[in-house]
């Protein structure tokens, strides 16, 4: 019986086999790969070859790394009539005459693709003889997986397959809801032509590795440096200064350096007292209360612009820093499908090095908060690399603007290039983003990479601690520093990724039931037992910040050093620890007096047994 059923299988097996492969066809034209489907006649009889091969349901021509569509099913192919309208087509005639094939579709309009070779170089020729009412034709083309594609910025197209570069005569077009790329035909026009461009050298991150950050352990090393020159620079200037950047940077980097409570006493007057605090600072300088609107009102406004640009389909949402992070963080789980799903759905042509960032970091963040679902920027890795690729260069000399002309520096840098300029803080991102995603993926040439766009910029630093918005290419070659606006040592150290201590989101262990806090706190963790949610929060002892949870849902009291403690709107007053809440937003806003390393934030959602002699005030509980 086990023998009779295997030999039905493949039975079976042999004769589905037989029947998918019925009517296809895969054929060589030159260069070019054909593949489609005849039709087959009603006793099955192959076609006829007098008039040509009669198609059905469509056929592809491959060529340079894309595939070219002639179908009608997606309704991507149209013809376009002399009043513009646009219907779906189809072949339903292919004739084969040496190098070329000869497409013929209802009504009589023939397609031609012809190939040759130019010199060294094989090349693609695409045109048409339109009848009847038809004036034109718009071709889809889609890259193959194996393919890479660069938009140069004037509409024109780079594809690079198997160390060759093709690119099309004049600018293919995008046509659909979808923004799909096709090859337009018009009648009149000259044929299109898609050819290998001349032998360009495979790029090699490794020969772009500068050889002071040649390991992570040096990298590290001239990180730190980087950090103990700014933070001594930030602690002689810091009492006559007003930008919240720099009070971040200050506090933050001191906390690490186990003098926090001095840092905090020495920022300025002006800005404690001023209108340029926010609610990034108040973790460490308090003012939390008023802070809190400011806060909501930012969190709906950035979450509504993320939405919009999600709902749009477009992936300039990625032109934003760790924008999966910021979603996860704050367990908009629906927003990060609907994201991936654009993701997924990208074409990967549309990347530009704006992009390129994102990309990166949005792969390290699903691998981080989706590490059991497959990682939608995966399949963009490739493309974004390969973008990087393009502008990656290396200088050796950076004129610098000085009161009697500029003055050239020599030096050996490394950086991505968008035409002539390169944006040092698209560099600083870039580098970071690639570095890590590099390293968890194992690509320690990339990783080099990265850490040398990193180190290029920060060698850029001036006695002030600045470094120059841009550096420009002149006509003759050399490289200058753009004149003007500097960017600031403490906005470098927000996007180099700062310390432990630094104002962020963070998810409350593992994001139970929705919480989430805005805390400079290094660790958070959280226990649900019956009816207590039991928080633990990591700060130096001896030391107070400030914290925002949101998620807390209405409860009946807290607990801080395994104490009750009553809520009071002056708790950010007095020399302790103390706490209010906003229903209708469920925020719970605390100050935290660390008396050791973990303190714990007991909330509790029933009322087991009421203490006796719990404090009426935060005055009271000091």
């Amino acid at each position: 019986m086990g023998l009779l059923v295997l030999y039905a299988g493949i039975f079976v097996v042999l004769v589905i086999i037989q029947f998918t492969r019925q009517g296809t066809f895969t054929q060589r034209i030159g260069p070019a790969v054909v593949s489609g489907q005849h039709r087959i006649g009603e006793g099955g009889e192959e076609p006829a070859n007098q008039e040509g091969t009669p198609l059905e349901g469509g056929v592809s021509v491959f060529f340079g790394g894309l595939e070219f569509r002639l179908e009608e099913e997606p309704g991507e192919f149209v013809l376009i009539g002399r009043n513009g309208e646009r219907r779906p087509a189809a072949p339903e005639w292919m004739t084969v005459s040496g190098d070329s094939v000869n497409f013929r579709l209802s009504g009589g309009t023939e397609l031609v693709f012809a190939t040759r070779n130019a010199g060294a170089n094989a090349e693609l020729q695409i045109s048409g003889r339109f009848a009847g009412n038809a004036a034109g034709a718009d071709i889809p083309f889609h890259p193959l997986r194996s393919s890479r594609i660069r938009e140069n910025g004037d509409g024109q197209f780079t594809v690079s397959v198997s160390g060759t570069a093709y690119t099309f005569s004049r600018p293919p077009g995008r046509t659909g809801e979808d923004g799909g790329t096709v090859v337009p035909l018009r009648a009149g026009s000259a044929p299109v032509v898609y050819r290998a461009m001349q032998e360009q050298k495979t790029f090699v991150p490794a020969d772009f590795v500068l050889p002071q950050v040649s390991g992570s352990r040096a990298y590290r090393d001239a990180v730190s440096r980087w950090q103990d020159q700014s933070f001594s620079l930030w602690n002689q200037i810091i009492p006559n200064q007003n930008d919240e950047d720099l009070v971040i940077a200050y506090a933050g980097e001191a906390v690490r350096r186990g003098n926090f409570r001095a840092a905090v006493s020495a920022v300025s007057p002006a800005f404690l007292e001023g209108s340029r605090q926010t609610y990034e600072s108040s973790v460490y300088l308090g003012n939390m209360m008023q802070a809190r609107q400011s806060f909501i009102a930012l969190e709906r406004e950035k979450i509504s612009r993320l939405s919009r640009q999600i709902g749009e389909k477009t992936p300039e949402f990625l032109r934003e820093s760790h924008v999966f992070e910021f979603l996860a963080s704050r367990t908009y789980a629906d927003f990060i499908d609907d994201g991936a799903a654009v993701v997924r759905s990208l074409d990967p042509s549309v990347l530009t090095p704006e992009l390129a960032p994102g990309v990166f970091e949005g792969w390290l963040d699903m691998k981080q908060y989706r590490a059991h679902t497959d990682n939608p920027f995966e399949r963009l890795i490739d493309q974004a690399c390969y973008v990087v690729s393009e502008g990656v260069r290396r200088v050796d000399e950076i004129s610098r603007p000085q009161a009697d002309g500029a003055v050239p520096a020599a030096g050996n840098w490394i950086f991505v290039f968008r035409g002539n300029s390169a944006d040092m803080e698209h560099n600083l991102r870039l580098g970071r983003a690639l570095m890590l995603w590099a390293e968890s993926a194992g690509r320690s040439d990339w990783a080099g990479l990265g850490r040398s766009l990193v180190a290029s910029v920060l060698s850029l630093t001036d006695g002030a601690g600045t470094v120059p918005r841009s550096i420009q290419a002149a006509v003759d070659g050399e490289i200058q520093e753009a004149p003007g606006q500097r960017i600031s040592g403490a906005r470098l150290y927000r996007i180099l990724g700062p310390g432990e201590y630094y104002p962020r989101p963070a998810l409350v262990g593992s994001g139970v039931n929705g919480i989430w806090t805005w805390t400079a706190a290094r660790d958070l963790t959280a226990v649900q037992e019956k009816n207590v949610f039991d928080i633990s929060v990591s700060f130096p002892p001896g030391e107070t910040h400030y914290m925002m949870i949101r998620g807390i849902r209405p409860f009946t009291k807290i607990q801080l050093y395994n104490m009750d403690y009553r809520t009071d709107p002056e708790f950010e007053r007095y020399d302790s620890s103390g706490w209010v809440y906003s229903a209708p937003e469920q925020i719970l806003t605390l100050k935290m007096k660390h008396r050791a390393a973990v303190e714990h934030i007991r909330i509790f959602y029933e009322d087991p047994e009421a203490a006796e002699d719990i404090p009426e005030t935060a005055e009271d509980n000091a």
